[in-house]
């Protein structure tokens, strides 16, 4: 990392350049180094990401200063703890929130990567250590230092940030970068990270807030491409989940499996089906929320909620109907329990966790119900599902696709491709680059962009990312 007098070098690196999980930024300037993130890539295949993830970094990590950290998604966080075991030393900065969060996080990540050096080494009969320990988070967690919304702090005499709320998760944030050169030239520097959606915005988040001017704007593209162009309607969304669990547990007492993710995607659904029954004194269906990791945030949610989010929250968790599986026995024992019941379980996508367990009992009863809550990624079991495949492939065993199946598509913690084309318009800017984003989402994006900062006589320069791109300012 060779430093370049009075130059500010961006050089995109992670797999977030190419694709969506994977983030990681250098900016090198004349004398820190600053990494935006250190994600894990993930996909539907363990070996592959186990091997991707377990690689060296391309850079030394000894010399990197400062992690910036959004969110505390695993695609975000989860190579961290290697970071840090690999050399790192510096400051790990993000909000409060996400400070608290991480120690959850990183453990049930920790744990995944021990269960798949394991299932490796069994499959090669050789033996595979985890690429990271539960020694190396704890380690991570020192190096963790929490700061406010909306206030510019100094890092040093060079480099000052400010972190900006966001809506996509509790926690997350965007990430304003003041860097000055030698020649006494401030550049600012944008990172959204994962920006929410405003239209649908979901319980527990902050509100956007929305910068008006940078040098360079590294913005998110998930949502890019014309047919996520979809924000869903809340109101018949609700209306559909009060139906389906009507018609599925009370009329034809089957039981309604409900995937989600552990942080955010659980307490969200939580806290709408305690807003439509939580009154309703003649509601009897038992909900369970299954997964040690759904427990661990439950938990930590109620020591940072404050005020009406506080209040709200002791409603839902305190709630007669919910129980919260943490025992793997006691989660065996309700997966073959055949009375109604609702299931919150994770993971989203149905690739791994406890959710799994329940779609190999439920997939083939013609009375039980899955409710698909947002995006489900090509290639996913949920995704095979939901697109009426007759027969499911799930550890190397076939499942008839008999279950009843339903979708909801407003409770997408991202932001949608209108939302988007508004939020960069407004910020006055040289060049943004589109990270986060699947390659034909993000040219069609750019195409879409240009034209409009064209009509708006803005001469902003639009880059599609890919890893290798770096360039300086």
């Amino acid at each position: 990392m060779a430093k370049r007098k009075d130059k500010i070098r961006i050089s995109f690196i992670g797999n977030n350049a190419d694709n969506v999980a994977g983030s990681m930024t250098l900016i090198e300037t004349e004398e820190k180094n600053i990494l935006l993130e250190c994600g894990m890539i993930q996909s539907s295949n363990s070996i592959y990401d186990y091997k991707e993830n377990s690689k060296s970094f391309p850079f030394k990590p000894k010399n990197i200063d400062y992690v910036f950290l959004g969110h505390v998604h695993i695609d975000h966080s989860g190579r961290i703890p290697k970071l840090i075991k690999e050399g790192f030393d510096g400051k790990i900065i993000t909000t409060s929130i996400t400070g608290k969060l991480l120690k959850p996080m990183l453990l049930d990540c920790c744990n995944i990567i021990g269960k798949d050096a394991e299932y490796i080494s069994r499959k090669r009969d050789k033996e595979v250590e985890p690429y990271y320990n539960d020694k190396d988070v704890t380690k991570t967690l020192n190096h963790v230092y929490e700061y406010d919304y909306g206030i510019k702090y100094d890092l040093d005499e060079n480099i000052s940030f400010r972190l900006l709320r966001n809506s996509h998760i509790v926690g997350a944030c965007q990430i304003e970068l003041f860097i000055q050169t030698s020649s006494g030239h401030v550049e600012k520097i944008l990172y959204t990270s994962d920006l929410g959606g405003v239209k649908n915005k979901n319980h527990y988040v902050d509100d956007t807030e929305f910068c008006t001017k940078a040098n360079v704007v590294i913005s998110e593209c998930t949502y890019g491409g014309a047919e996520r162009n979809v924000n869903g309607d809340r109101a018949k969304d609700m209306n559909k989940i009060k139906d389906t669990v009507h018609q599925v547990c009370e009329v034809a007492g089957g039981r309604l499996l409900i995937p989600v993710f552990s942080l955010g995607r659980c307490q969200q659904i939580l806290t709408d089906l305690y807003m439509l029954f939580g009154e309703d004194q003649h509601f009897k269906i038992p909900i369970v929320c299954d997964s040690p990791l759904i427990w661990e945030v439950t938990k930590t949610y109620g020591e940072f909620l404050t005020g009406e989010h506080k209040d709200l929250f002791d409603k839902v968790t305190n709630w007669k109907n919910v129980r919260f599986i943490k025992d793997f026995k006691e989660s065996k024992n309700n997966v073959c329990d055949s009375s109604p019941k609702i299931i919150l379980s994770s993971s989203g996508f149905l690739h791994k966790g406890r959710s799994v367990f329940y779609l190999q009992k439920y997939l083939e009863n013609v009375k039980d119900h899955i409710l698909f809550v947002g995006y489900a990624p090509p290639g996913s079991i949920a995704y095979k599902i939901r697109s009426g495949q007759k027969t499911i492939t799930i550890d190397g065993k076939m499942f008839k696709n008999r279950c009843g199946i339903s979708v909801l598509n407003s409770f997408s913690s991202h932001i949608g491709q209108e939302e988007l084309l508004k939020f960069l318009k407004g910020i006055q800017c040289n060049k943004i680059c589109l990270v986060h984003g699947e390659q034909a989402n993000k040219i069609e994006f750019k195409a879409l962009l240009e034209s409009e900062l064209s009509a708006m006589c803005k001469t902003t320069k639009v880059i599609c990312t890919n890893k290798g791109t770096s360039f300086s300012i």
